[in-house]
């Protein structure tokens, strides 16, 4: 059992201080004219309420109240957004010694009213908007009391606006620290609210602990965005500077750009806020930045590097990093974040650009923090020490939740003044939350050397897998949302089939359609899957996702943006995946009328015979989440479809077909566009519509000895060097030259295994000249953008077209340069290994083969992957002639190309044959890297060497 020191005890600033009410008042005799409250709304109004003002209107409420009967401990519950007079009637309910219940105001009419019963309220104030939800929630003998304009009470529907609140005196309240001041419900991920009742002790111990820390004073300025019935805002944005005099700020809309000028306009000097805040500020950055790959080198290497200085004390990111520091104001002084896990990552990007964000961790059975990251404090991912006066305790692990040997850390339990006084009515939820007087979080976590805390996860939420080590979903989440292609993420655990006791890591992930529409890329499945491949690599098995499905919908959260994990889990354990997954994306019918349309019902039965999975085929049907079409099967689908509808779909349109609705729309027919000659195999075709005038293809038909005498050199220089640092030993040059002696003028195609970055390199340096003068790639454009980048590929023969986002494009280029006579070399993976072996081929080089009449070389490759994995950096200390394993590079021989499509022959037969060839082509490189592994594993020559020698 590990416990964090208690702070030594201290003198209460507010020991005269009987509630929080008579701090409040206090205060606002002393600031009358300094504005409490500024309201933000649009078109640059700002509504300013002094603290003379919501004291005069705190005392209004307070009357209006003891109009309707209401005496000490009666509850009265708030449902209304942030606003001036919110607060007043939070205060007005204190100053009569009454409860305040804040409501969530996300609840449909049946949770407010549940919430209601449950706290026995006999006031509920609202505002105009959700005045009609509180008329439904309303049980019988609540009454309804308007914000607005004057605290208009509203005793029936047919009296509304006749009964107006008039000031009456108001005794002083007897109320002490010991009595309750408000009820706030969980809004956890269980269907079981509880109402957790805080005294007035427990406000004042709060708010003292944090002065403590924090020095915020009357001159401070507060941004509030969080709504006031979550624990945090309450304290941050309500009672602390109301206890001190100082200014907040609310929003009466928020979104990305009023918080940005509230930020820049109001001079805000404190700002806490839930984690995800700070994410939409960090993705903000990176999408600038990665605008230019230049720019986005340079800021990575200027964060690393005013990182270390941080280490040192020197903090320059306010001139390194302006821009970022000017999103949050130039006053700005305190940067808090809590409510949830903050991913260390994000926390330690923003560290080194010199953003200091504070760390606090609690409940809303803490009042709040109960923890809080000191200023000046370095460590990342640390929740920080406990307020002055709370306590921290991490209690040990049952031994049957202790089957992680490696586990440190234990459930947190916490014991001071700050702790609730128990949940409304519910007594054995209070006994089971407290063993020994210490309140038992359900959160897991660990203490350093130095006593801050580390939350490692829920308790709750907690996955055992299979092999018994217990993992925490947020760190899984965390990790792969690195990937830009992914929005949301939840991580769950599902049971194998006969094993019910073990768990496996299943993820539901929530694409970002809008960037992958801004990146033109259709192939998304394609996409997702490589990416998460290469982060799964980066962690032990046990941490890896071994499934996934997609959902087109977010997420379900609570107000503060925490996944409603249970709810995730339940809709995924409802059935197997892709049972799930066809009840989420099943939807309504089509519209009638639309499937009416002549057109529309012939284009889907069209549809319905090019397909893979027919049934689904209706309107919102997404290509390839409910098609499951792949990019190879796009253009075909898109190809046999122009062809039956006249019609022709242009690169810009077919970009943004993404739903069957979408393609059924952009093939209605017009008299402006001739339907092309009819033809079985749409390759053909679409092979031969090259634009004559493409200058990146016009290049490939000029005269290119000069330039390739100039690179060849070059080419030879990277081929010495990798013979004598790695080793290299090539093997098969027979095989190319018998290749080129049966086709001296004619094309071909060199097709090997994608290990490394290095493979494109070490290939080009063992060719010989006359292969090297009439070689040329086709490439990813993402790293052909710039002008110097551009200008090196025009130099090296290189046509920049990104496959995942024009897949027809590419194949064209392919098949121009080898009707030229050119030499193409194309990986058939399509990807780098993730693991070195040789993965499935693509068609793609099978039918240029076939249309082209071009012969193939298998090349395999082995030794690179080491040295340059495709998950990490470059190896270098493998690079060294003495240390790893040597590369090798091996040219097989050539294959012929299969016989001619007969005419006429259907696309399912062609497709046969694709598959053939393809196999054929896998099945020989494969063999030949598995002769290569052979030798390098033995010390003995490899086969192909020995035969080379004899030779």
């Amino acid at each position: 059992m590990h416990s964090a020191p208690a702070a030594p005890a201290r003198m209460s600033r507010f020991a005269d201080v009987k509630n929080f009410y008579a701090l409040f008042a206090r205060v606002a005799t002393q600031h009358a004219a300094r504005p409490a409250v500024f309201v933000q709304r649009a078109a640059s109004v700002v509504e300013t309420t002094s603290y003379g003002e919501l004291h005069r209107l705190a005392e209004r409420a307070a009357a209006c109240l003891a109009q309707l009967g209401v005496t000490t401990g009666d509850r009265c519950a708030i449902l209304a957004g942030n606003h001036a007079r919110w607060c007043a009637a939070y205060l007005g309910t204190l100053r009569l010694g009454a409860v305040a219940v804040p409501l969530d105001t996300a609840y449909q009419p049946a949770q407010v009213a549940a919430l209601l019963r449950d706290s026995g309220a006999r006031i509920l104030f609202t505002s105009a908007r959700y005045l009609p939800v509180a008329r439904q929630a309303a049980p019988a003998g609540t009454r309804l009391v308007l914000l607005e304009p004057d605290f208009v009470v509203v005793p029936e529907p047919e009296s509304f606006g006749k009964e107006n609140s008039r000031d009456a005196a108001v005794l002083p309240s007897p109320v002490t620290r010991a009595d309750p001041a408000v009820i706030l419900y969980t809004s956890g991920t269980t269907s079981d609210p509880k109402g957790v009742v805080l005294t007035h002790g427990n406000l004042l111990a709060e708010i003292e602990a944090v002065l403590e820390i924090l020095p915020v004073n009357e001159r401070d300025c507060v941004l509030g965005v969080l709504p006031l019935f979550h624990a945090l805002a309450q304290m941050a944005n309500l009672l602390l500077p109301f206890s001190i005099g100082a200014s907040v700020v609310y929003l009466e809309t928020l979104n990305t750009t009023e918080l940005l000028r509230a930020l820049a306009e109001r001079g805000a000097t404190a700002f806490a806020c839930v984690p995800q805040f700070f994410y939409l500020i960090h993705q903000r950055i990176l999408q600038e930045v990665k605008r230019s790959r230049l720019r986005h080198r340079f800021f990575r290497v200027l964060l690393a590097t005013h990182g270390r200085l941080r280490r040192f004390g020197i903090n320059a990111g306010p001139l390194l990093f302006a821009p970022v520091h000017r999103l949050f104001g130039r006053r700005m002084r305190w940067l808090v974040t809590g409510g949830s896990r903050f991913d260390p990552s994000i926390a330690a990007d923003f560290w080194r650009m010199g953003v200091d964000i504070l760390q606090a961790y609690g409940l809303t059975e803490t009042s709040g923090a109960a923890t809080l990251t000191r200023p000046g404090d370095r460590s990342i991912g640390s929740c920080g020490l406990p307020l002055p006066g709370c306590e921290v305790r991490i209690l040990p692990r049952a031994p049957e939740e202790a089957a992680d040997a490696e586990a440190r850390d234990g459930e947190v339990a916490i014991r001071g003044p700050i702790v609730m006084a128990g949940y409304y009515n519910r007594p054995d939820a209070t006994a089971a939350a407290f063993r020994d007087g210490w309140f038992l979080s359900g959160d897991l976590g660990y203490l350093d050397a130095r006593g801050r805390l580390y939350i490692t996860g829920r308790k709750k939420e907690l996955i055992v897998t299979s092999s018994g080590k217990n993992i925490y979903p947020e760190e899984i989440e965390a990790h792969y949302q690195q990937c830009e292609y992914i929005r949301e993420l939840c991580v769950v655990g599902l049971a194998r089939t006969g094993e019910p006791a073990a768990e496996r890591l299943h993820g539901v992930i929530v694409p970002d359609f809008d960037r992958l529409r801004a990146r033109k890329v259709l192939n998304l499945k394609e996409v997702l899957r490589w990416e998460i491949e290469g982060l799964s690599a980066q962690l032990p098995p046990q941490k890896r996702i071994l499934s996934y499905e997609i959902w087109t919908e977010e997420l379900p959260r609570t107000t503060t943006r925490k996944l409603k994990r249970f709810e995730i889990e339940r809709r995924v354990r409802a059935a197997t995946a892709r049972a799930a997954l066809a009840e989420k994306t099943a939807a309504p019918e089509d519209d009638p009328a639309w499937r009416a349309d002549p057109h529309v019902a012939h284009a889907l039965s069209a549809i319905r015979r090019h397909v893979r999975q027919p049934d689904a085929v209706r309107g919102d049907a997404h290509l390839e989440l409910d098609l499951g079409l792949d990019s190879m099967e796009r253009v075909e689908l898109f190809a046999q479809l122009e062809l039956e509808f006249g019609t022709r779909l242009g690169e810009e349109v077919a970009h943004n077909l993404f739903t069957v609705r979408d393609l059924v729309e952009a093939l209605r027919p017009t008299a402006a566009v001739a339907a092309p000659a009819p033809t079985a195999d749409p390759w053909s075709r679409l092979l031969a519509e090259v634009a004559e005038d493409d200058s990146a293809l016009a290049a490939l038909r000029r005269p290119s000895r000069f330039r390739a005498a100039l690179l060849f050199p070059v080419a030879k220089l990277l081929y010495l060097f990798c013979r004598l640092f790695l080793q290299l030993r090539v093997t098969g040059r027979e095989h190319l030259r018998a290749a080129l002696g049966r086709a001296r003028t004619q094309s071909l195609l060199l097709c090997p295994n994608h290990q490394s970055y290095l493979d494109p390199f070490v290939l080009v340096g063992a060719l010989p000249f006359c292969v090297f003068r009439r070689l040329f790639f086709v490439g990813a454009s993402e790293y052909f953008s710039g002008p110097l980048t551009r200008r090196l590929a025009r130099l090296i023969n290189l046509i920049p077209v990104d496959p995942d986002t024009n897949l027809l494009r590419a194949m064209q280029a392919g098949a121009y340069g080898l009707r030229h006579g050119k030499i193409l070399v194309l990986f058939p993976e399509g990807e780098r290994s993730l693991d070195g072996t040789v993965r499935r081929f693509k068609k793609g080089a099978a039918i240029l083969a076939l249309h082209t009449r071009s012969a193939i070389v298998p090349v395999a490759i082995d030794g690179a992957f080491e040295r340059w994995p495709r998950t990490r950096g470059p190896q270098w200390s493998l690079w060294l002639p003495w240390r790893g394993s040597r590369l090798r590079l091996h040219f097989g021989p050539a294959l012929d190309p299969p016989p001619p499509l007969p005419e006429g022959i259907c696309l399912p037969e062609a497709e046969t044959r694709y598959a053939a060839y393809t196999d054929a082509l896998r099945r020989a490189v494969e063999t030949h890297w598995q002769a290569l592994r052979a030798a390098a594993e033995s010390p003995a020559r490899s086969p192909a060497e020995e035969s080379l020698q004899q030779k």
